[in-house]
């Protein structure tokens, strides 16, 4: 068993430090790495729809102001 941080020696610290530091890089090297998952067709189309939305609503938004901007998404989540 280890003694207390309190009690140890400086260098008996950096040890223990060292030490607990390699075990997490060893835990941290061990996980898998999770699975990124595919984008299904529905998602791809979501996806560009509402690329689609932001872009023309900055279009509006530079040239017609905030307002008109703001009706524009109110209109396109009614639909």
């Amino acid at each position: 068993m280890t003694k207390p941080y309190h009690e140890m020696t400086p260098a008996e610290r950096l040890a223990t430090r060292i030490a607990k530091n390699r075990e997490i890089n060893e835990r941290v090297q061990n996980t898998p790495a999770p699975e990124k998952k595919r984008k299904t067709s529905a998602t791809v189309e979501r996806t560009k729809a509402a690329s689609n939305a932001l872009d023309k609503f900055h279009e509006i938004r530079k040239s017609q102001g905030i307002d008109a901007a703001a009706e524009y998404l109110v209109s396109k989540r009614n639909q």
